[in-house]
């Protein structure tokens, strides 16, 4: 059966759990099919995208339906949505109609939230909100009553930092500024005890004696589109025991390919991410992009693509752009998984 399992398309798969309890076991048991790893795409409230020979497919399966509530993050197989009205925000399993409860707070439009795990691991799990209004951060659990302010502070001016992108690596929150290329903020969250806390680390980059890295971000706005022209990658590496660390610019990910969003950002490997008819169009060492861009002309503009670091160059994403709604809930990459 795992033989079978490892050759089945992905809505198959999902499915073959439903048959009957024996199935259901040994599909848990049982290590996931490889190709079933590979990250699939939410674009609007109505429709779920996954890759098939290089283009982004419609999924027609029913699925539990996402009407009002707009997506600011997911985890595995779980979506983090939020209601602005209601103002309330929950975990959400799409396949399964699944919901795990946040603590209630003031929502706001623009927000990124990530997760240290999926919602299922209960004290494990915490999650972060970013304000992309304010800069402003605060983390909680499932379990809390409500959300803990995060705060850092510039050391001269001692002015709140203005934070503009954050990610969990390893149960560790790294909080970036507009001078990420300078430092890091890396916070260290506490769930032991009744209150959790958490305590900063300022992580300042040193540059190589050529002068360090010079990147040139690029955006080109023809008429009303704007167009990703490419990508640089740039590791996080320490150096020394005072904490200081340097960017080491990364011209070759191997066999793995990231698969980039305004507001999520997945890795994942060939050896075991890539496996079956289907992915031999997938190319290694590639950036699978899909942004929302938003300007005055028309809301939103939509940019799919597939960089090379290879051959450093960008090649269009094939995507039933026509299905898209005026109102996307904003696009993130996830993994469905029933379970």
């Amino acid at each position: 059966m795992g033989l079978v399992l490892q050759r089945l398309p992905r809505p198959d798969y999902i499915q073959c759990r439903d048959v009957c309890p024996t199935w259901r076991d040994i599909i848990d048991s049982s290590s996931v099919a490889p190709h079933h790893l590979l990250p699939w795409l939410l674009l609007d409230s109505k429709h779920l995208f996954f890759i098939k020979d290089g283009c982004l497919v419609s999924d027609h399966r029913k699925i539990s339906t996402l009407v009002k509530p707009r997506c600011v993050g997911s985890i595995e197989g779980w979506l983090i949505m939020h209601e602005y009205v209601k103002k309330s925000r929950y975990f959400l399993n799409p396949i399964t109609g699944a919901r795990v409860i946040l603590p209630s707070s003031k929502c706001i439009e623009k927000e990124k939230v990530v997760a240290s795990s999926v919602p299922t691991r209960g004290e494990h799990c915490y999650v972060v909100s970013l304000n992309l209004l304010s800069g402003r951060l605060a983390f909680c659990r499932p379990t809390d009553q409500s959300w803990t302010p995060i705060e850092a502070f510039e050391p001269e001016t001692e002015n709140a930092l203005d934070f503009r992108d954050v990610e969990i690596v390893e149960g560790k929150l790294y909080a970036a500024t507009s001078s990420a290329l300078e430092f890091l903020m890396v916070f260290d969250i506490n769930l032991n005890g009744g209150v959790p806390s958490y305590t900063a680390e300022r992580v300042v980059m040193h540059y190589p004696s050529d002068g360090g890295i010079k990147l040139d971000y690029k955006m080109y706005f023809r008429t009303w589109y704007l167009v990703t022209e490419g990508f640089q990658v740039l590791k996080l590496e320490h150096c020394d025991s005072d904490g200081g660390a340097r960017w080491e610019e990364i011209v070759d990910l191997g066999s793995r390919i990231l698969f980039v969003s305004m507001l999520n950002n997945k890795c994942i490997s060939c050896e075991r991410g890539l496996g079956g008819t289907n992915d031999k169009a997938l190319e290694r060492n590639c950036i699978y992009f899909a942004f929302d861009w938003h300007s005055t002309e028309t809301s939103p503009i939509v940019d799919f693509g597939v960089f090379s670091l290879t051959k450093r160059s960008v090649k269009p994403l094939s995507c039933p752009i026509n299905h898209l709604s005026r109102e996307l809930n904003q696009i993130v990459w996830f993994t469905p998984n029933p379970w």
